[in-house]
């Protein structure tokens, strides 16, 4: 045999071989997404009636919460709005 059918023959068997290198690793089955984070942002109404006047408030609170990261603990909102009611003007 000749040299140059032997490194045809070679060239052909490492061609072939990184073919199939190259199909396994598509077959591999990749990272998956992480799931989407939960809102950091929510809203809480409270409605109030004027003992006096009878006239009726409402009070809106909106909870924005900036946490970038997953170390330590997330308080959750309180139940009731946070706000203090203010002195009605009369």
């Amino acid at each position: 045999m000749n040299a140059r059918l032997l490194f045809c023959i070679a060239l052909g068997v490492f061609t072939a071989h990184i073919g199939v290198v190259m199909l396994l690793s598509h077959l591999r089955p990749h990272a998956q997404f992480p799931s989407a984070p939960k809102e950091n942002f929510s809203t809480r109404a409270a409605q109030y009636t004027d003992t006096e006047s009878g006239e009726k408030m409402v009070y809106r609170e909106f909870t924005v919460s900036t946490n970038f990261t997953k170390t330590g603990a997330v308080t959750p909102p309180p139940e009731k709005p946070q706000l203090d009611v203010p002195a009605v003007a009369r």
